[in-house]
């Protein structure tokens, strides 16, 4: 079996050196998701050849799975490693979150080995061009100006934006506990995951590179948010929490994190919705330019 082990710090400039051959616009593919989610999705890593290879657990229980390699030299033969990994695990082999660019490279080294699917949207990440989050240009996004509008108008004196620092990712999380309990939320088991993966990424916030923000009323947190850059023309947002009881909470901080973070890149990806419909339904309503299309692979064989 390959030599998987959990992914740790000292894996940052491997896993980004790796994912630098391919600018593929997957959260999957972002250090800081892969080391934050680990324990919610029993995340391992190791290396073979010049690539990266990853296992993970699915939520609902069932065998493990693992991403496509990623990496330069001999894609076959990684996937080849993968197959009999699995094999020696007693597991059946499917590769998941599958770029679509990725496909040709696969059918390129090992044609008509693999059945490709996209069965379930949910998990299509969500991205946007960051000139249009930052300015929220034109008729279809005026909805949103004018909730920023109106949100300036009524707090003016009141509101601040800042970084996010070490010094008040305490308050972030602070807001991020009274935000389970306003949303009814502090015993769901994604939100108990999703909880360890904040602590995971303020805890180690510098190392990470993340950049974040926090939006207060009258010196109280309402809303924070954080991101890194993933790719060099893309950035993703891994969480943003604010207070939907006050109109114009949420469009402030997404508006004031991308406006003082990603000047310099194209795109913004905000991650999947989960199948959640208030969160589906909040993603589409700033337009994505696209979508993250994410393809699963299994062996002909098994899909016949």
């Amino acid at each position: 079996m390959l030599p998987f082990c959990e992914i740790t710090l000292k894996d940052k400039r491997a896993v980004e050196a790796c994912g630098a051959h391919y600018n593929y616009h997957l959260c999957e593919r972002c250090f800081v998701d892969l080391f934050m989610w680990r324990s919610h999705y029993g995340t391992q890593i190791c290396f073979r050849d010049g690539f990266l290879l990853v296992k993970m657990t699915p939520l609902d229980g069932g065998h493990d799975c693992y991403l496509a390699p990623i990496g330069e030299g001999d894609l076959g033969g990684a996937l080849d490693a993968l197959e009999a990994d699995a094999a020696e695990r007693g597991i059946p082999f499917q590769l998941v979150s599958i770029a679509e660019p990725m496909i040709e490279r696969i059918e390129a080294v090992r044609p008509e080995k693999y059945s490709f699917s996209h069965d379930n949207e949910d998990g299509d990440d969500y991205i946007y061009l960051a000139e249009k989050l930052r300015t929220l240009s034109g008729k279809k996004l005026q909805s949103k100006r004018n909730l920023v509008n109106r949100f300036k108008t009524a707090y003016e004196g009141r509101w601040s934006y800042e970084d996010m620092t070490p010094e008040n990712v305490k308050d972030a999380f602070g807001y991020h506990i009274r935000w389970c309990n306003q949303n009814g939320c502090a015993q769901n088991r994604d939100f108990q995951g999703e909880t360890c993966a904040i602590v995971q990424a303020l805890h180690n916030f510098s190392a990470l590179a993340l950049k974040g923000g926090l939006l207060r009323l009258d010196g109280e947190v309402i809303a924070f948010t954080f991101g890194c850059r993933a790719t060099p023309d893309m950035y993703v947002v891994q969480i943003e929490k604010a207070d939907h009881t006050i109109p114009g909470a949420y469009q402030m901080i997404n508006q004031q994190f991308v406006l003082r973070n990603c000047d310099d890149v194209e795109y913004v990806n905000r991650e999947e919705d989960l199948g959640i419909e208030g969160l589906r339904k909040a993603k589409k309503s700033y337009y994505p330019v696209m979508r993250g299309v994410k393809y699963t692979a299994v062996p002909k064989e098994r899909a016949e």
